[in-house]
């Protein structure tokens, strides 16, 4: 665990324009919750979607060709905010290496350059290693690829996803029964995937103003709406169920199995493998696993990202020391 994070943090640094971060204008000051997670939301939208707007009137699924293979995430800063990252982030980038294999990695930010290669030279080892990854300052003009807040962990490669020739891929998530702010069943805004100029994302930029009423459950209720209208046309969007992105949700009961440490029970014994490619074989292995694991075990074998909803609530837990002695 020890060396594959060492090379982990080496492959992070600068590599021919690899990683590079990509600044947006400015948001207003004094910004409420709701209005971050809102401007939040419209960044990523359009930073995935806005160049390609003058390109082609409409997707192309003729060929049904793949998402590109490239990672966003969104730094947006408070007023009196300083760049930095926890080691929850570097982890979350270390996944998207191992798993997905990006062909590049955007920080889309409003920080500027300056406040940039001030927190590359004073912040702490894991704000740097993060920062390593700002190459440049020009903004590429790849459009598409996948979306994930910094608390979203990619578990297995996506390269099923991508390549199924859909333009839009998301998933659902769910509060719980605790949850009333009508989000249960919405599209999960913290992780998708799309195409260069997906109708989704051309029309969520075109309406997402339209559709905001102010509350915090606006912008994923009007990204469904959009999305489950799109879906009986061919190829445009999908939309799966909450186990793929989003197996857990942002109430105590379910962000204290999460991340709260087991050590006084008993572990699950070592899950057996294979290298077989064979499906029935590989299923018979999963199954065995599953009756085999213990009771408080939490099972993401088919989860392809998980969104680790209040992870800022458990940082004590998500360091190098726990994560190293497991």
């Amino acid at each position: 665990m020890l060396d594959q994070l060492r090379s982990y943090y080496s492959f992070l640094k600068p590599q021919s324009g690899l990683y590079q971060y990509m600044p947006f204008s400015n948001a207003p000051n004094n910004r409420s919750r709701t209005r971050i997670a809102l401007i939040t939301g419209a960044c990523i939208i359009a930073a995935l979607s806005v160049s390609a707007l003058f390109v082609n009137p409409s997707t192309d699924t003729s060929g049904h060709g793949s998402i590109p293979s490239i990672v966003h995430y969104v730094q947006i800063k408070d007023e009196k905010s300083v760049l930095k990252f926890p080691f929850s982030s570097f982890l979350n980038i270390c996944a998207a290496v191992l798993y997905i294999k990006p062909e590049r990695i955007y920080i889309h930010t409003d920080f500027s350059p300056s406040e940039i290669n001030e927190a590359s030279e004073k912040g702490d080892r894991w704000t740097k290693s993060v920062i390593n990854t700002f190459a440049n300052l020009e903004a590429n003009k790849k459009i598409g690829g996948i979306y994930m807040d910094w608390d979203v962990f990619p578990l297995r490669p996506l390269t099923p996803l991508l390549t199924t020739g859909f333009a839009f891929i998301g998933g659902r998530h769910y509060g719980g029964a605790s949850e009333h702010s009508g989000v249960n069943g919405t599209i999960n805004n913290g992780v998708f995937m799309t195409k260069p100029n997906s109708t989704m994302a051309r029309i969520v930029v075109r309406e997402q103003h339209a559709g905001f009423n102010g509350e915090w459950a606006a912008n994923m209720q009007s990204m469904t709406n959009v999305a489950e209208r799109l879906v009986p046309i061919p190829y445009e969007v999908l939309i799966l169920d909450c186990t793929a992105f989003a197996p857990t949700h942002w109430f105590q009961d379910s962000t204290h199995p999460l991340f709260m440490p087991n050590d006084d029970k008993p572990a699950s014994p070592v899950p057996e493998t294979t290298n077989s490619t064979d499906a029935m074989e590989i299923y018979e292995v999963a199954i065995t696993n599953r009756r085999r694991r213990a009771e408080w075990e939490m099972d993401f074998s088919s989860t392809y990202m998980l969104h680790a909803f209040g992870l800022n609530r458990y940082y004590k837990y998500v360091n190098p020391k726990t994560i190293l002695s497991r």
